[in-house]
C-alpha cells in the first residue's frame, strides 16, 4: 500500500451526500452499491450519508442490504422545511429508525437564504422550488442569544446519543449553538464547512469554538480546482486547533471521484500543504469517530 493510500485506512467521512442528490438528471459517478466496496478495499472505516432532501434512514438499510460492504454507513436527517423543519420530534423520530447524525437546516436556514447559498442554486435544479415554503430558519434572537428551541434540539441529541451538525446556519448562530453544549456537557457538535464563502466565520470564533469543545470541519471543497491553496487552509486548521478538526468530503458532484477517492485526494493535499501523517489520522480518523461517539 502506497503513502497516499494509507492516510485513509480507519478514515470516516462525516458528510456525504447519497446519489441522486438533487434529481435522476444528475446521478453521481457511482451509487453506493459499487464505490462501498472499492471503500472497503480502501481501508474507509465509515461514513455518514446525507441529503438535503429526505433522511437517509430508510435508504441506509436498503444500501446495506445491497452489498457485502464491510465500512459502516451511518444515517442522518437534515432539519429543513421537506421533512418537517427543526423539530425536536423529527429528530427523535431518526433516533429511533437508527439515525446517527442530524443537520440543523441546510437550504431553509435563513443564512444559506440571504447569502445566495445552496437555496439559490436549486432554483436552476427544480423549476418548483421558488414555490415551496422556505421560512429561513434561524436559532438566536435579535441580540444573538440561543433561542429555546436551540436548546431544546441539543438536548434531544444528547439525550438520544446523535452528533448535531450546524448545516447553512450563521457562524454566530454556531458561536451561540457551541457555548450552549459547553455548558450542558454536550461534546459532539460539529460546525459544518465553516471557512466556506457561505459560511465565512472568522479564524478567531473558530478557536474559541474549539475551545469550548465543538469539532470544526474542514471539506474537500476548499481545496477544489481554483480554491484555497493547501498550504493556506493548513495554516488556518492549525490556528483553530487540529485537536478538534474534522475532514470531510461534502461529496454530491457527478463530476468528482467516488467518495472515497475524493477523500483519499483531499487527505493527500492535506498532508501537501503541511499536515504530518499523525496529523491526518487526527482530522480523519480520531476526531471524526470521537465526534460519532465511537472508540
Amino acid at each position: 500500500m502506497r503513502f497516499y493510500d494509507e492516510l485513509l485506512v480507519g478514515a470516516i467521512d462525516l458528510h456525504c451526500h447519497v446519489d441522486l442528490e438533487f434529481s435522476a438528471a444528475e446521478p453521481k459517478r457511482e451509487p453506493e452499491t459499487q464505490w462501498l466496496a472499492k471503500a472497503e478495499a480502501m481501508g474507509l472505516r465509515g461514513v455518514v450519508l446525507k441529503s438535503h432532501w429526505w433522511p437517509t434512514v430508510t435508504a441506509v438499510p436498503l444500501i446495506r442490504a445491497s452489498t457485502s460492504s464491510a465500512v459502516s454507513v451511518w444515517s442522518s436527517v437534515a432539519l429543513n422545511s421537506c421533512v418537517g423543519g427543526p423539530h425536536p420530534c423529527v429528530v427523535e423520530a431518526a433516533a429511533a429508525l437508527g439515525g446517527k447524525v442530524i443537520f440543523l437546516p441546510t437550504w431553509s436556514a435563513r443564512n444559506d437564504i440571504e447569502r445566495r447559498g445552496f437555496s439559490h442554486r436549486l432554483r436552476s435544479v427544480y423549476q418548483n422550488f421558488p414555490r415551496l415554503e422556505n421560512p429561513g430558519f434561524v436559532f438566536t434572537d435579535e441580540r444573538g442569544d440561543l433561542l429555546p428551541l436551540a436548546k431544546e434540539l441539543l438536548e434531544c441529541c444528547k439525550a438520544k446519543d446523535l452528533t448535531l451538525g450546524t448545516g447553512h446556519v450563521s457562524w454566530q448562530e454556531s458561536m451561540a449553538l457551541a457555548k450552549e453544549a459547553y455548558g450542558m456537557g454536550f461534546k459532539r457538535l460539529i460546525v459544518n464547512h465553516p471557512l466556506s464563502d457561505m459560511i465565512g466565520a472568522p479564524l478567531d470564533a473558530l478557536k474559541r469554538a474549539a475551545e469550548l469543545g465543538a469539532f470544526v470541519e474542514t471539506c474537500w471543497n476548499q481545496l477544489a480546482p481554483g480554491r484555497m491553496d493547501p498550504r493556506e487552509l493548513v495554516a488556518k486548521l492549525r490556528t483553530i486547533g487540529l485537536p478538534q478538526v474534522v475532514a470531510s468530503t461534502d461529496y454530491f458532484r457527478p463530476y468528482s471521484p467516488n467518495p472515497p477517492e475524493l477523500f483519499r485526494m483531499f487527505l493527500g493535499m492535506l498532508h501537501e500543504g503541511g499536515l504530518t501523517r499523525e496529523e491526518i489520522k487526527q482530522v480523519a480518523s480520531v476526531n471524526p469517530a470521537r465526534a460519532m461517539g465511537l472508540e
